[in-house]
């Protein structure tokens, strides 16, 4: 008999193609216009070994297509693609469950079988404690920064609910401007297409928008009795083959201080910015942004903001209001509200003149209020030098760096174990020392764990077998056994990268 430990899963899955009203005039390259596909690559965090089975929910539907995924071994990771999924027709798109009696930790792998594609989009399923009455979606955007968002919402509960979607808009002085609510099926979803008006509420002649958006649900049956869901995004850009996947946060999760576990000004070709969002329906907030050198030092501060109700301020890691130059900065960020609590989502994309390596690299993370001693990363992988570097290398293989935040006010030691497909002990581990309120780094290369238990020479997470699988836990060392540390792992391969956060682990 199966548990209670369920995973909702949100994304566009299985050849959706993004060609409904509203989208006009799209340029020949295009991720909101692409036809998208996914793998699931989840780990098993239990102790034992775990039966596995999904339910996949087409949009509108409370019917699912159900998916015995087999067994998985304790810590091992494993990963399915969704067109081998038995009953999964083409042209689906909805959401999906996973269930295990084991606690399971999965990142979804989204990518374009279209010509000319690299990126690999990246988010994270939500455990059912994640499911809030409240969602927050703190970057919304549409045809702005030539990128469009398509955020999808899922009901958690065993019955029908009503979402209600307001957007709030940056370029208005954070004006509520639309109101939108959508009655979705117990376990089914609905996506919420930023330049599709009759899904946003948005005016028809609406032109472009900046902004934020909070999701409040009740039950259908009485219109009144709160009820809980998740929420997650994609941001596509409208003229080129690019973008990034973010997770929807509930309100239980904005706090006064949240972690930023990477900033970067024109380093290694990139820069970063925050979208932080006022969690509070009534009160302002006002915003302070602490960066820190990678030993540990304060670099600059940048605020204070002041944002009202739902509404988002951005933040640019390479313009802090000190002046301080910051160019060939790298390290991290601690933001702090006073008044209201915030969310936060962090972006990291190619500087003005990158080379072509990172131009298209475009990536989203979340903040973090909250670290743990224990984390997981089910999706790592390091192609050798010839695979990674092939002219034909189109996001295929690919290399994984972790970085990871110390949340402390005292250096702490972090284990960073790496795990293969078949569980059990793990194949290398790299004890990191890092300094207070900074990130250390770590990879499967410097970790020591490429070709070892049937991987291919040089990598892994790739088998001589063509199999993959291949994940992370990152531990507090037993020196400061109750360490708190939050970390991101950026998925990169030449020209393209998209970042994820590590999940918690039970």
């Amino acid at each position: 008999m199966k548990n209670s430990n369920r995973m909702v899963l949100l994304a566009v899955i299985v050849a959706l193609l993004f060609t409904m009203g509203g989208v006009v005039g799209a340029a020949e390259a295009s991720a909101r216009t692409a036809s998208w596909v996914i793998s699931v690559t989840y780990q098993n965090v239990g102790v034992s070994p775990a039966s596995v089975t999904v339910d996949f929910y087409p949009e509108g539907s409370g019917t699912p297509i159900v998916y015995d995924a087999g067994q998985l071994q304790s810590g091992s990771a494993a990963s399915f693609f969704i067109g081998s999924v038995s009953g999964v027709p083409q042209s689906f798109r909805g959401s999906a469950v996973m269930s295990s009696n084991e606690p399971l930790i999965a990142t979804v792998v989204q990518f374009s079988q279209d010509a000319g594609f690299k990126m690999r989009m990246l988010s994270n399923g939500f455990s059912s404690s994640d499911a809030a009455e409240q969602y927050l979606v703190a970057t919304v955007l549409k045809d702005r920064f030539s990128r469009t968002t398509v955020f999808s919402i899922q009901n958690t509960e065993g019955a029908p609910v009503v979402a209600t979607v307001n957007l709030y808009d940056a370029d208005n002085a954070g004006a509520l401007v639309a109101t939108q609510q959508h009655t979705i099926p117990a376990g089914s979803s609905k996506y919420v297409e930023m330049d599709v008006s009759t899904t946003t509420g948005l005016p028809v002649a609406q032109g472009a928008f900046n902004g934020s958006a909070i999701v409040t649900a009740v039950l259908a049956s009485d219109n009144t009795t709160p009820a809980k869901v998740v929420a997650a995004a994609s941001e596509l850009y409208t003229d080129k083959n690019v973008g990034a996947n973010f997770e929807g946060l509930p309100v239980s999760r904005a706090a006064n201080t949240v972690n930023m576990a990477t900033a970067l000004c024109k380093k290694f070709g990139l820069d970063t910015y925050y979208a932080v969002q006022n969690a509070s329906l009534t009160d302002p907030a006002t915003i302070n942004v602490a960066y820190y050198n990678t030993d540990g030092t304060p670099k600059t501060t940048d605020g204070p903001y002041v944002i009202g109700p739902g509404q988002k301020q951005s933040i640019a890691t390479c313009t802090p209001s000190t002046g301080v130059a910051m160019a060939d900065f790298t390290g991290s960020a601690k933001l702090t509200s006073t008044g209201a609590p915030i969310v936060a989502i962090g972006k990291a994309q190619g500087m003005a003149g990158a080379s072509a390596a990172t131009a298209d690299v475009f990536t989203a993370f979340m903040g973090e209020a909250q670290g743990a001693s224990k984390l997981g990363l089910p999706f790592v992988r390091w192609s050798s030098d010839a695979n990674f570097n092939s002219a034909t290398n189109m996001g295929g293989k690919q290399r994984t760096f972790i970085a990871i935040q110390n949340l402390e006010n005292v250096a702490a030691k972090v284990n960073v174990k790496y795990y293969g497909k078949s569980g059990g002990t793990p194949i290398a581990t790299q004890e990191l020392t890092i300094a207070a309120n900074s990130k250390g780094n770590s990879d499967a290369n410097a970790a020591g764990a490429l070709g070892q238990q049937g991987m291919n020479p040089g990598e892994f997470g790739y088998y001589t077998d063509n199999t993959f699988g291949g994940a992370v836990i990152i531990e507090a060392h037993p020196d400061n056994p109750t360490a708190k540390f939050i970390a991101i792992a950026r998925v990169q391969h030449p020209g393209a990268g998209e970042d994820y956060n590590a999940v918690v682990v039970p």
